[in-house]
Order: structure tokens, then sequence, then C-alpha cells
């Protein structure tokens, strides 16, 4: 197999190779990255500037296909079709729904949004695609531009650094697997059919003045409270003891030097346990600051990394017949990607754009696809001095999301929510 834009099929980077046993509608694996414009979108426009943008990112333009002994991606020249945008949040993973590429761009009035596979890529490749297509547009509009960072440049040939598996470039043998968690709570209701999405905007510098106040990083307080609720729902029910913790993914090309633009993420599991008794949030806000410290140590992050790269390379996994692998795969990701976690807070950052296009530029939207195990899922990103915090659900309740919001209101922050639903 080469390593340029001209080969023919891809292995599935180590993180990827879970998510095929376990495909479903009703737990598709997916999200959603989307851009609002000041301007309507002219399809036409859109269409050409993907036929533009698409064959920058060859690893994208792929397709799932199963072998003997593992799923690998083929190469598929296929532009795919625009779409109208579905109501959010994503319900569909689009193989399932007879489309051949694990992405699914769409459009309607003045937002692009682009549905994401976790078998192509994490929220950092999706982010870098999304943008260069809408630069891509607003070019192919008449906006001047010059420099396409943080964005890719369509021109320029993909690098082979772009098509890597990190997580085998960084693997390290020598070193032990991370310590096996416990099952954690799960929000006791049962999980529908109709997901909800409900959005709020916040200013960014609140927040963050908030989260200094208290001697921690934005995201190490939005986790703290998200922790808080789900223990409050917790004592409020019949069962008051046992582990709350939440699933927090944190970006390995900050610790380690790649280009990859397919799946390069870890994550860190900060916890409190209500059997040990109440805790106030001070409390939980400094427990959480001093585990994510330990926790983003890159030596640890490595542990995971080893553990991972460990099973795939097992001799005796290696000849598994593909369908038993299935089996396996979807229980070993119930087991240690569900089970242990009560929630998933993903925080993805500051989002930038090339400047000659900011003032062509009105938002940015991320969305999880629905968990039918966490029951929600929670996703933040900010843009110029906006902060948004995205909780999909597939319950009815919103007890959780009402602790949360209300408690960063009663903090002086001002909060302004939308709910969207699905049909069911």
């Amino acid at each position: 197999m080469r390593d340029d834009d001209r080969q023919e099929w891809l292995t599935l980077d180590n993180a990827a190779r879970i998510y095929p046993a376990s495909l479903a509608e009703w737990s598709p694996d997916l999200y959603r990255i989307s851009v609002t414009l000041r301007a309507p979108i002219r399809v036409s426009v859109l269409q050409e500037a993907l036929r533009k943008v698409f064959p920058r990112f060859p690893y994208f333009q792929v397709h799932l296909q199963r072998g003997l002994f593992w799923y690998y991606l083929q190469r598929d020249d296929e532009i795919p079709e625009l779409h109208p945008m579905s109501d959010v949040p994503v319900s569909v993973l689009p193989t399932l729904s007879g489309s051949r590429h694990l992405l699914r761009v769409q459009a309607r009035g003045a937002t692009i949004a682009v549905d994401f596979s976790h078998v192509l890529t994490d929220g950092a490749g999706a982010i870098r695609f999304l943008g260069t297509l809408a630069t891509q547009y607003l070019r192919l509009r008449g906006v001047r531009v010059t420099a396409w960072e943080p964005f890719l440049d369509p021109e320029a040939s993909p690098s082979p650094g772009e098509f890597e598996d990190a997580y085998k470039r960084y693997f390290d043998p020598r070193l032990p697997g991370p310590t096996r968690l416990s099952a954690a709570y799960h929000l006791p209701d049962d999980a529908q059919r109709r997901s909800r999405v409900i959005t709020a905007r916040l200013p960014v510098g609140e927040v963050l003045d908030l989260a200094r106040s208290h001697g921690v990083s934005l995201t190490e307080y939005l986790v703290a409270l998200y922790i808080h609720a789900l223990a409050q729902i917790r004592t409020s029910g019949r069962d008051e003891r046992g582990v709350v913790r939440l699933e927090v993914p944190v970006d390995m090309r900050r610790l380690h030097p790649s280009r990859t633009m397919r799946n390069f993420s870890l994550y860190v599991s900060p916890e409190i346990d209500t059997s040990l008794g109440a805790f106030t949030f001070d409390e939980i806000v400094q427990r959480v600051h001093h585990s994510m410290k330990m926790q983003t140590d890159r030596r640890e992050l490595d542990r995971q990394i080893a553990r991972n790269v460990r099973v795939e390379q097992n001799p005796l996994v290696r000849i598994l017949p593909l369908f038993l692998k299935d089996v396996i795969f979807s229980y070993v990701r119930g087991r240690y990607g569900e089970t242990p976690y009560s929630g998933v807070l993903s925080n993805l950052g500051r989002i930038t754009v090339p400047q000659e296009i900011d003032d062509h530029v009105e938002s940015f939207g991320v969305m999880l696809g629905p968990n039918p195990r966490m029951k929600k899922t929670c996703v933040v990103h900010s843009f110029r001095d906006d902060l948004s915090i995205n909780f999909g659900s597939v319950i009815e309740s919103r007890e959780l999301e009402r602790i949360f919001f209300t408690h960063l209101a009663r903090a002086g922050i001002r909060v302004a929510l939308i709910e969207r639903s699905s049909a069911p």
C-alpha cells in the first residue's frame, strides 16, 4: 500500500476499528459539524466547491468494506451529492441508508453541515474538512483567499503524514495498560428513538472568568458541573451510592506531533464516588482539576495507546474471522467504552477561520449523535466571543440540563437556550 493520495485502500486506524462492529441506526457513531454563513447558500456553487475540495482529502474519499479478518476503507473517486440538511441531531449512518461514503454533506438556508462517521476521523479532522469546504465555497463566490490556515489549500497535495495511524506511530510496547474502570451510574430513564438537542450560547469571557475564579480551566469547570448535575439526580433517587464518571476526549496532537487527518484522540475519566458521601460543588471542582491534571499527562495517555494497539496486534485476535471480531468488539465497546461512563463531554476548543473570510462567517455548530447507553452527550466549542454548549439526549427528562444551566445563570452568566427535536 502506497502512502500517497493514489492508494486504493486503507486499513482502519486503531480507534476506528471498534466502531463497525456495533454500527446501527439506533447508535450510529456520527457527529455533525456545521458552519452558518452570513448569506444563503447557493447549492450549485457549493457542489462545485465540493468537487474541488473532496479529492484533497483522499482518506475521506472512501467507503467501508468487509474483509475476511478486518474491515478496511476502499477508495471511491465518486464525489458525493449534496443533501438537504436533516433535522438534528444526526440519527442514521450514511452507509446504512444506502450511501457509499462515510460522510454526508448537507445544506439548508445559510448553513453547511457535514455528518461524519467516527470511522473516518475525530473532531479536529472534521473541522479542517468543513473549514476548507466553506473557504473554497466563499472563494468561488468572489471572496479573495490568500492564506488557508488553519484549513487546507485544495491546490496542495496531501502529505503522507495526513494518512498515518498515529496510534501505531507512538505505540510503546513496554508500557503497561491503564487501570480498568468500574461500572458507572447511568441516568435511569429509558432511551427513546426520538432525539433532542438543547443548545446554549454564552459569553465565553464570562465563563472563563468564572472558571478562573475557581483556579481551573474552562473544560475542568464544565466537567465538574456536569458531574455535579449527575450526582444531584442520583442522590435524589433510591440508589445514592456509586461512581459518577465522565468520558472527556483529549486531542493527542497537542501531546504528540502528528499531521494525521484521521483519528488521534484518547480519553480521561474524572469521577466522584458518592459512596464516600455528599460532595459540594467546590469539592467536585477540585477533584476534577487534580484528576484531569494527572490523567492528561502524556505518559498516562500513552498507556491507553499501548493497551489498544497491543490488542490489535495480538496474534490470536488477528487470526479471528471478522464475524467473531464483530461479536468481541461489540462487547468490548459496551463493557469498556460505555458501561464505565455516566456521560461524555467533548470540548473542541476555539475554532478560528482565515482572516479574509471572517466577515462572511456567522457561527459554527457541533452535535454528537445519540447514545442509548449514556443517554446524554455534551459537546462544547467557542467561536469569537461565544461559547456553545450542546446537550444531545434520547430521554424525555431535561433535569440534567436544567441543573447545569441554572447553576451557570445563578453564577451571573447570561445563558440563551434553543431546543430542537428530531422526529421519532
